[in-house]
Order: structure tokens, then C-alpha cells, then sequence
């Protein structure tokens, strides 16, 4: 037998995974066509590996004609490595497979060996390691993000008699293709036409009820407070004026401005709350002593809100490479979907997700940010996450593994000057933006961003050491 890390490695690679699910399955007496059919494979596959076995042969392929493989494992590990470990050229932001061949082929003190493409392609995907792959992941800034969400899930797990989400999809570009599609023949796909022609976007303004999945939609101009307000009327007038209507929403600024809380008091014949900042509007909004009460999501929560399923399925149902020859042609078409999807395909969507395992995540990852150092980790982010962690410590530890919250100290520990050094570099350009009192000279505008920089350095140190210590202890009595 060859050594366990040698196994490993080949056991990666499919072909012989396969000849090890089938020794195992032979080994528990399993039947060669049950092993075919839960395998995918050809039964005489089975029954010529199940013969090697017995004659003892190995599971590797036995020798082939031709050149012998010229890459040996090390110079595929230090590939691997170099992926893994060494920076784009400046200015690039990542390799290619040609790119990669010239340039360790110009410097072949890396790998110690010429590679090709092929090679440098085929050592790469036979790795379980794929440093080239990427995706978009969106993470949580909103230090009371935990508590809004339990909110919203408890809304969708436990609703009201009339629960809506409302939200608007904007920028909608209406294209018309400058050729018509050609229809399928035979074995040949539809042809649709690359090139267009644009004729400006349209907005959506929509409102799903989470009890039956209908939608009420309105094609909008803009999403100023105006027009919103205006859609939202017709949406009201549908309830009678007994009931209460609860509407789920975004934080974006138009939601809770102040003519947006008048219309809102107007509608629920209540007085004008005549609030002056944007957290009392808030709370005054989600009162529930009116007859119209919001429910706020938290920030970079979109993805709580059930109508964003709704705006994926007319985008892939309605618009997705269709073609329209001005906005009216557009917006009779999302109109025409909207009532073609409440008539025959409307239906509630069963919410199941509770938030498991999120707490986990959002520790890992600020972890993780900490041990590489990244230079991508601003002041504002990293006062952001202290403020977070601050809040899981004190409210849902029970929630992380305590190795995480372990894992996070000994980085912040590890890594002090790091954050430190987050800290003592915030200057001037983060606060050019900053203005001083009405009439102010360039002298007292710049007194007062001398000020605010040493206030946040303040701030953000007692944060960082308070929380560092308060985890210390915490752990210390878990």
C-alpha cells in the first residue's frame, strides 16, 4: 500500500474515487447492478474492478502507451501555492491560464520546471484547492442586524392577518434587439439578436401579501417620496379602512422621510408626528398604535425581504432577453406578467430559514480578515464589526462555537499592531466631506477635522481594547 497522503490525493481525483465507492460496496455485499445503478456506471465496469480486487491488483490505472506524466507532484504543489499565495502583476487582478504559463516560464524559479497550459490546467482542476474560483458574498455591517431579523422571521413565521413586502426594483433598461428572433428548427436553438437599441429604464414598484404570494404592481417614473406614496395610496384603498395593513421595507431614504410619515398619519387619520430625525421617524413609523405600521429590515438585509423573489421571477419570466420598442411596450408587458402570474402561478412561499449558522459566519469572517491582515479593512468597516461582535457577545454567545470566539481573540491578540495601525491611520481624507458650522472658514473647517480625528481615534481604541478584554473574560468563565 502507498503512504495515507498519497491516497488522499488520488482519491480527489474522480475515476478513482469511484473504484473506491465500488470496493466499499462490494465489501458490504451489495449486488453488482445495485452498485451500477447508485454508482451511474456500466455493470461491466463493476464486475471488471470487482475482479482486479480479488486478483489484488491496484486502483490506479495499469500503464499506458505512450509518454510517461513529466510533472511530478512537487512542481504541481508548488503550483498550487503560487496560486494560492502569489499577487497578480501590478495593476492585474488575477491570472489567466496563458499569462501564468509565460510568466512562470520566464521566472522558472518558482515551480522549477517548464509547464504548458495544458499541464498548468490540468494540474489545477485535478487539486480539491481552487483558489481561481470566486463569488459575491454580501456581509453584515448593521450592529443590530440580529435583533431586526429575529423581528422580520418572527413576522413570516407567525404573520398578521394582512403582511405585505413592498420594495422597488429601479434602473430597469428597456432594449429593443435590432433584429427579430428566429424561431428553433429540427435540433437548431432559437437565434436572438445580440446587438440593441436603448429607449431609457422603467422603475417597478411592488407589494407582494406573503398570506396568498399576489402582487400588486405599478410601473413608476422615479422613487422619489412623492411617487411612492402615490403608489402605496392606490395599494391601501384595496383593504378596508378597519383593518391593519403591515408592510415590510428597506431602509432606502425615501421610506422614511418627512412628507413620507405626513401622507402616512393622513392615511391613518392620526396627527402629523413632525419628527425632525430619521430614527424617530423610524420608530414612529413601526409604532403599532396607527392602522398602516412598517417593519423596517436591517441594513444589507435585502435579502430578508420576500418580494426580491418575486422581482428574480420577473426578470427570468418577462424581461430577461426580451425585446421592447419604447417604455409603454415595457411596462404593458410587467403589467400583462403581473396579472398572468396573481391568476394562475401565485402561491405563498414557505419561509423555513431562521438565521442558523449566520452568527458563526460573521465571526469567522472578521477572524479571518484579522489573521491576513487585509488592506481592505477600513476604520469605518472595523468600528462597524466591533460594534457587531460587541452585540453577539452580549446577546447570542450561545450561538458561536466557543473555538470561534477563542479563534478571534488570539487573532486580535496575535494581530494587535495590525488593528492598531487601523486605528492610526485615519486621517484627513476620511473626513473631507465633513462640514463645519454655517459660514466657516477653511481654518475652522479644518480645527474641526483635526478634532474629529482625534475624537474617533478615542472612540475607536477604547472600542477595540473594551472588546478585546470583555471577550478575554468571557471566555474565561465559559
Amino acid at each position: 500500500m502507498e503512504q495515507g497522503s498519497d491516497i488522499t490525493n488520488r482519491a480527489f481525483r474522480p475515476r478513482v474515487f469511484q473504484r473506491i465507492q465500488i470496493w466499499t460496496l462490494l465489501q458490504a455485499s451489495y449486488s453488482v447492478p445495485f452498485i451500477a445503478t447508485t454508482l451511474r456506471c456500466h455493470p461491466q465496469t463493476v464486475i471488471n474492478w470487482k475482479d482486479r480486487f480479488v486478483a489484488g491488483e491496484s486502483i490506479d490505472d495499469k500503464p499506458r502507451s505512450g509518454r510517461p506524466l513529466c510533472v511530478p507532484i512537487e512542481a504541481k504543489i508548488r503550483l498550487t501555492a503560487f496560486y494560492c499565495q502569489h499577487n497578480p502583476l501590478p495593476g492585474c487582478s488575477r491570472w489567466s491560464i496563458r499569462w501564468a504559463e509565460k510568466y512562470l516560464n520566464n521566472h522558472p524559479d518558482i515551480i522549477q520546471i517548464p509547464m504548458s497550459r495544458s499541464s498548468i490546467h490540468r494540474c489545477l482542476l485535478s487539486h480539491p484547492l481552487k483558489p481561481y474560483r470566486w463569488k459575491y458574498f454580501l456581509h453584515i455591517t448593521d450592529p443590530d442586524f440580529f435583533e431586526k431579523m429575529e423581528k422580520i422571521i418572527c413576522l413570516y413565521l407567525n404573520p398578521p392577518k394582512y403582511l405585505f413586502c413592498l420594495d422597488e426594483c429601479t434602473g430597469l433598461q428597456v432594449l429593443e434587439r435590432i433584429a427579430p428572433k428566429l424561431c428553433a428548427e429540427g435540433d437548431k436553438p432559437e437565434l436572438r439578436e445580440f446587438e440593441y437599441k436603448r429607449h431609457g429604464t422603467i422603475s417597478v414598484f411592488s407589494i407582494l401579501q406573503v398570506s396568498n404570494g399576489k402582487v400588486f404592481t405599478d410601473c413608476i417614473a422615479d422613487h422619489t417620496t412623492i411617487t411612492i406614496i402615490q403608489s402605496l395610496q392606490k395599494h391601501i384603498s384595496m383593504y378596508d379602512p378597519t383593518e391593519t395593513l403591515h408592510y415590510i421595507l428597506d431602509n432606502y431614504s425615501s421610506h422614511s422621510t418627512e412628507g413620507f410619515c405626513q401622507e402616512i398619519a393622513k392615511l391613518c387619520d392620526v396627527e402629523n408626528p413632525k419628527l425632525k430625525t430619521i430614527i424617530e421617524r423610524k420608530q414612529w413609523l413601526e409604532s403599532t398604535d396607527k392602522r398602516i405600521v412598517f417593519h423596517f429590515l436591517p441594513f444589507h438585509g435585502s435579502w430578508l425581504n420576500q418580494i426580491e423573489i418575486w422581482f428574480g421571477i420577473l426578470q427570468q419570466k418577462a424581461l430577461k432577453d426580451e425585446s421592447f420598442s419604447s417604455v409603454t411596450a415595457c411596462k404593458e408587458a410587467i403589467l400583462n406578467f403581473t396579472d398572468t402570474y396573481n391568476t394562475e402561478f401565485s402561491h405563498p412561499f414557505e419561509w423555513s430559514y431562521k438565521g442558523d449558522g449566520l452568527h458563526e459566519k460573521v465571526v469567522h469572517r472578521l477572524t479571518k480578515w484579522i489573521e491576513s491582515e487585509s488592506t481592505g479593512l477600513s476604520f469605518k468597516f472595523f468600528e462597524k464589526q466591533l460594534h457587531l461582535m460587541n452585540n453577539l457577545v452580549n446577546n447570542y454567545w450561545s450561538k458561536v462555537k466557543s473555538n470561534s470566539w477563542s479563534n478571534l481573540h488570539k487573532s486580535m491578540v496575535e494581530k494587535c499592531k495590525f488593528c492598531e495601525d487601523i486605528i492610526r491611520k485615519i486621517n484627513a481624507d476620511n473626513f473631507k466631506d465633513l462640514k463645519g458650522p454655517k459660514g466657516a472658514s477653511k481654518a475652522q473647517r479644518e480645527e474641526n477635522i483635526i478634532l474629529k480625528i482625534k475624537e474617533t481615534k478615542n472612540k475607536l481604541t477604547t472600542l477595540f481594547s473594551g472588546f478585546k478584554n470583555q471577550l478575554f473574560e468571557k471566555l474565561a468563565v465559559t
